[in-house]
């Protein structure tokens, strides 16, 4: 009898479409963290986004993702744009040298150095509060599951590898 669970992976499409889908989620976790690491520079009044703006906006993500209206909705059109991509890829290797020119050209318009000294938020919105309050409370949070946990590791390593503590 089949119960519709099965602890195998019955073929290499099933695995790439789980691959996809974490693939989706990581991407939509990311740019909701760099798009709210803007908002928090822009109302610190400051111009350059700081290693210390990715990792605020990080932490935030770790507690906030989950509760995204749009999370099912954007993680599926990121899913799609992959397959997409992924079943177009024997076109792309034609394109690929000029990607490289493009990101060339892309890397000598912008400077990656960091400028402009980190100062906090005083805002009062919501994302540069919860920004602020997940901060403060981060030293002494502890990951309640797997996933929190992986977060929570990744996002220490990023703080020590930045001198961020």
């Amino acid at each position: 009898m089949k119960t519709g669970f099965d602890n195998t992976f019955s073929n290499d499409k099933d695995i790439d479409n789980s691959k996809l889908n974490i693939l989706s989620l990581l991407t939509v976790f990311m740019e909701n963290s760099v798009s709210n690491a803007a908002i928090y520079t822009k109302h610190s009044n400051r111009t350059i986004i700081t290693s210390k703006d990715i990792s605020l906006s990080l932490k935030r993500e770790v507690f906030e993702f989950l509760n995204s209206d749009d999370l099912e909705i954007r993680a599926k059109e990121i899913l799609d744009e992959y397959i997409e991509e992924f079943n177009n890829e024997e076109e792309d290797e034609e394109d690929e040298e000029d990607d490289e020119i493009d990101e060339k050209k892309m890397n000598d318009n912008y400077s990656t150095e960091e400028t402009e000294e980190f100062v906090e938020s005083t805002c009062n919105c919501d994302i540069c509060i919860q920004m602020n309050k997940y901060n403060n409370i981060w030293k002494d949070w502890k990951p309640t599951n797997k996933i929190e946990e992986i977060l929570y590791n990744g996002i220490v390593k990023i703080d020590n590898d930045f001198n961020l503590n």
